[in-house]
């Protein structure tokens, strides 16, 4: 590369149109040669972007979880919300702390281990008040397991 600075292929597409000539007159080989050469340093920013762009995904992909696979943790549940699914099956999730926006899916039957009757639950956001156990998956929280001692 000349350390020049690298233009854009839609400026190339033009500066190459400019440069050609009507069909009757050849390009000369200077010509030819130049334009092969601007458009190869292009390329070869381009690949390099690409390469940063990948060792960038390769190392946010390698990046440790706050919490493994399969460990827990604890947080204080604010609200516990009640829908249904497409089946018309209830569906729990608890909100608080930093799970607050999307929930953590609690299952029907550790509901009794949440000492909540779910017939006394209304559909929408529940107020509680409550320290959950919930155990890791692969983006985040998967469930609800239990109350924190």
């Amino acid at each position: 590369m000349t350390g020049k600075e690298l233009l854009p292929i839609e400026a190339w597409k033009g500066i190459l149109m400019t440069k050609l000539k009507p069909s009757s007159e050849k390009l000369t080989a200077a010509e030819l040669r130049a334009a092969f050469e601007s458009l190869n340093e292009r390329l070869d920013q381009l690949e390099a972007d690409i390469a940063a762009l990948r060792e960038g995904l390769a190392t946010a992909a390698n990046q440790t979880q706050d919490k493994p696979l399969g460990e827990t943790i604890i947080f204080e549940a604010t609200s516990l919300i009640l829908s249904y699914d497409d089946d018309g099956r209830p569906v729990y999730k608890v909100k608080g702390g930093q799970y607050q926006k999307f929930g953590v899916r609690v299952w029907p039957e550790v509901l009794p281990l949440l000492k909540v009757d779910p017939d006394t639950l209304k559909p929408g956001p529940n107020p509680v008040k409550m320290r959950v156990m919930a155990i890791m998956g692969e983006h985040g929280p998967r469930k609800v397991i239990g109350l924190s001692e």
